[in-house]
C-alpha cells in the first residue's frame, strides 16, 4: 500500500493515559502475536531481607516469551559488597531457565552497576549516551542462558 492509498488519520495528545495506553498494548499485543506467537507472560519477584525480615534489595522483572527482562534490581547500600546481589540474580537466571527461557535482557545507568554484570558473564549489547543526563550513560546487557 502505498502512502497516497493509506487512510487518512489524525494525530493528538490524549489526556486519558491509561485508555490510551491500554489501546496501544492491545494493538502492539496482536501484531507481536501473529508474528511470534504468545506472549506467555509471567510477572517475577525476587527479594532480599535483613534479618527482621525488612526489604533491603530486590529484584523485579517478567519472564515473556522466551527471556527474562530484569526491570529493576536493587541493593540497599549497606547490604552491597555481600554477594547478595549475585545470589539474587543467580535466583531470577534459575527461573528463568526453569521457564524455558533462552536469555535474560536488562539495562543499568552508569551511575548504577554496569560493571558487574559482565563479571556475571553478561555481555553489553547497546549504550546510549548522553542518558539520564549529559555526562552518564545507559547500558543494555544481555546473557545467554
Amino acid at each position: 500500500m502505498s502512502a497516497a492509498d493509506s487512510k487518512q488519520a489524525t494525530i493528538q495528545r490524549e489526556a486519558d493515559f491509561a485508555a490510551t495506553r491500554e489501546a496501544v498494548v492491545r494493538g502492539l499485543s496482536a501484531h507481536n502475536e501473529a508474528r511470534v506467537g504468545p506472549r506467555r507472560a509471567e510477572p517475577l519477584a525476587l527479594s532480599l531481607r535483613d534479618e527482621n525480615g525488612a526489604m533491603v534489595g530486590g529484584l523485579i522483572g517478567e519472564l515473556k516469551w522466551e527471556w527474562l527482562y530484569v526491570d529493576l534490581f536493587w541493593i540497599d547500600e549497606a547490604h552491597r559488597g555481600a554477594g547478595h546481589g549475585e545470589a539474587l540474580l543467580a535466583m531470577a537466571e534459575q527461573a528463568a531457565r526453569d521457564y524455558g527461557a533462552r536469555g535474560v535482557y536488562l539495562g543499568t545507568m552508569s551511575i548504577q552497576a554496569p560493571g558487574f554484570y559482565p563479571r556475571m558473564g553478561y555481555r553489553e549489547c547497546g549504550r546510549m549516551e548522553d542518558y539520564p543526563v549529559a555526562g552518564q550513560s545507559f547500558h543494555h546487557f544481555m546473557k545467554a542462558l
